[in-house]
């Protein structure tokens, strides 16, 4: 805060009269209501405020529905523009204004606890690292730029919730147990770690501990060169947030399923996507419903609607939709709601994107997609994911590898390995590397033999291979799951921009003893 006014991106506001000034001069004047909302989350810069306490604060005594809050913090991201990103929805909880605190220097002694049968979406809060003693200047400066990295990377993924680096920045050094310091900062969940050097590497040694007792559910330590120490911290904490991520998943999980009776929509998601990931017909179907209670159960959460939109695309991979056109446009529909309550949900996007490419041929406006949503998270493995297919059934076949390989190095772990490895194996097959193509495909089955889409191109690449054994026992096993499977439909269904390409992909199926 600089006088009376208050720093928000590139802008600064001034409650009293309720501008907001941008760069070059621009000037937007909010609504009343607006601005006091605005004014009440720039007081507790960094802080998570509920939509009670919003409610309260600017309408004191009187009844209003939650629409009036809704249309005030609309109107203050349509005002920011490019920094409307500072304005989060956190479900189930309210909302926080990613600034720093007015007073830095000075934090409450303690944050209320994070409700605990009642919460939805999990929160993080990402502490200072320890530095040696010596004020070691080029340590510093890593460590703050990599506490930035990291926090901007999870915030990115949409989960789980991350407290602003802001706020946490000023505790380096403290001594507080994990039980304190995480009720002081008001998350579930702490992550820290240490900064020291060994020769001419630097050990980067991290943790996660859960609130309560302090217990650490994760723990990994990365050696790294000296040398260009400072040139690509941002792929680093990407590795960092999707190792984390997993683990946090597993222990959310099984504390909820210690108390069945009270999954909130956040757990509900998790199990489903747990039955989701196995790919077998009834626990699939069950993992649908799951999702679909979660939708139901926080209407303003929108990552169970792109859990329901991957949920469909599977389906229709699968062949398990009597009507592919019906499971493309229920796919469409969740993924729009998911925009429409998170505008920057990347990963709804790049799903929306890949949709039009491979059901609709719609080429153009699926890369115009792919882009946009690559520029909101250029890091993000699974946004990086969805634009491989599109790449490869446009001919730009090295691009699709590249960027395969990257998804797969950033997230190494994912329960949907299996895709990331189809993938490739497709962008492999449209440059013509058919051993490549098949070696990956290959690699898709040992994670899981299930995966249709997958046993057809693994076939398609071995046939091209000359290797026709191994491709009939593929084939054997993908009529086996899908009895309908037939070379004719397939050709017409797959995405490949270039006839020829199509033609192909037929001929090595049917040398692969594939039904025509």
């Amino acid at each position: 805060m600089r006088g009376s006014g208050y720093a928000i991106g590139e802008w600064s506001f001034e409650p009293r009269s309720g501008v907001l000034r941008g760069p070059g001069g621009a000037e937007v004047e909010l609504r009343p209501k607006a601005a006091q909302v605005l004014s009440h989350l720039a007081e507790r810069g960094g802080q998570v405020v509920a939509r009670e306490e919003l409610i309260e604060a600017v309408w004191p005594g009187v009844y209003v529905t939650e629409n009036g809050l809704t249309q005030c913090v609309a109107d203050i991201r349509r005002a920011l523009g490019p920094d409307e990103a500072l304005l989060r929805t956190l479900p189930r909880r309210g909302y926080l204004l990613d600034i720093a605190p007015p007073d830095a220097a000075v934090l409450p002694a303690e944050l209320p606890a994070a409700p605990g049968a009642q919460r939805g979406t999990p929160v993080l809060a990402m502490m200072p690292l320890r530095l040696p003693p010596g004020g070691d200047r080029a340590l510093a400066e890593f460590a703050d730029i990599l506490l930035d990295a990291v926090v901007g990377a999870l915030a990115g993924l949409r989960e789980p919730i991350v407290i602003s680096a802001n706020s946490t920045r000023n505790l380096a050094g403290s001594a507080e147990p994990v039980p304190a310091l995480a009720r002081r900062v008001g998350a579930d969940y702490l992550a820290s770690g240490s900064l020291r050097r060994l020769g001419p590497h630097v050990r980067l040694s991290l943790e996660v501990a859960e609130a309560s007792q302090g217990a650490v559910i994760w723990h990994r330590a990365f050696d790294l060169a000296v040398d260009g120490l400072l040139g690509a911290p941002d792929e680093l904490a990407t590795t960092i947030a999707y190792a984390v991520l997993p683990r946090l998943r597993d222990a959310e999980l099984r504390t909820a399923l210690r108390r069945q009776h009270d999954l909130g929509a956040y757990h509900l998601m998790l199990e489903g996507q747990r039955w989701m990931y196995r790919l077998e017909r009834a626990s699939f179907d069950r993992a649908g419903d799951m999702l679909r209670q979660a939708a139901a159960l926080d209407p303003g959460f929108a990552a169970p609607h792109a859990a329901l939109a991957n949920w469909h695309s599977l389906r229709i991979g699968q062949r398990w939709s009597d009507d592919p056109a019906a499971e493309a446009r229920a796919l469409e529909a969740e993924v729009r709601c998911a925009l429409e309550l998170d505008g920057n949900h990347a990963r709804a996007l790049a799903l929306l994107g890949h949709n039009c490419a491979i059901l609709h041929r719609d080429y153009a406006r699926a890369q115009d997609l792919l882009d946009r949503a690559q520029d909101m998270a250029p890091n993000d493995a699974e946004t990086s994911l969805w634009t491989t297919p599109t790449l490869a059934f446009t001919g730009r076949a090295e691009e699709a590898v590249r960027g395969a390989e990257r998804a797969i190095r950033l997230s190494p772990e994912d329960p949907l390995l299996f895709r990331y490895q189809h993938f490739l194996s497709i962008a492999h097959y449209a440059r013509g590397a058919w051993d490549e193509a098949a070696e990956w495909g290959l690699r898709a089955m040992r994670s899981n033999g299930d995966y249709t889409s997958n046993l057809a191109m693994t076939a398609a690449a071995l046939a091209a291979a000359g290797r026709t054994e191994e491709a009939r026992l593929v084939v054997s096993r993908l009529v086996g799951l899908s009895p309908s499977f037939r070379v004719g439909v397939t050709v017409t269904r797959v995405a490949f921009r270039d006839e020829g390409m199509r033609a192909q992909y037929g001929r090595h199926l049917i040398a692969a003893g594939s039904p025509p």
